[in-house]
């Protein structure tokens, strides 16, 4: 009985030493041509453990008022917590107003979800 408790306590202190896995994927090549209004909009999406962590802006010559508009948006925020698989099914809207910028931010979303998928299993 003793030995039994032993066994548990030690794989419950291996499980919780356990260290995540992360993969960051970064667009500014895959998504290179993946234009906004002005230019490439590069983002970074961290996906720890199979679910995402954040989706963020890299640097841009997007219109910063516009492309403010685009990162106060759910755009950078609605996948987060989900898994690549369910994240690529959702269904991302342009922000109105800044349509160009955001429809270019949500394909270089789609290509980060491609290749993250081929990368966490």
């Amino acid at each position: 009985m003793i030995f039994l408790l032993g066994a548990c306590v030690c794989l419950n202190a291996a499980a919780a030493n356990k260290t995540p896995k992360t993969v960051v994927i970064n667009t500014e090549k895959l998504g290179k041509e993946v234009l906004g209004y002005a230019g490439p909009t590069p983002i970074e999406i961290t996906v720890t453990d199979g679910k995402i962590e954040k989706i963020e802006a890299l640097p841009n010559v997007e219109s910063p008022g516009f492309f403010q508009r685009v990162q106060e948006s759910t755009i950078f925020t609605a996948l987060i917590g989900k898994t690549v698989k369910e994240a690529s099914e959702v269904k991302l809207d342009a922000v109105s107003g800044a349509t160009y910028s955001s429809k270019a931010v949500i394909e270089n979303i789609r290509l980060g979800l491609k290749e993250a998928a081929k990368k966490v299993k």
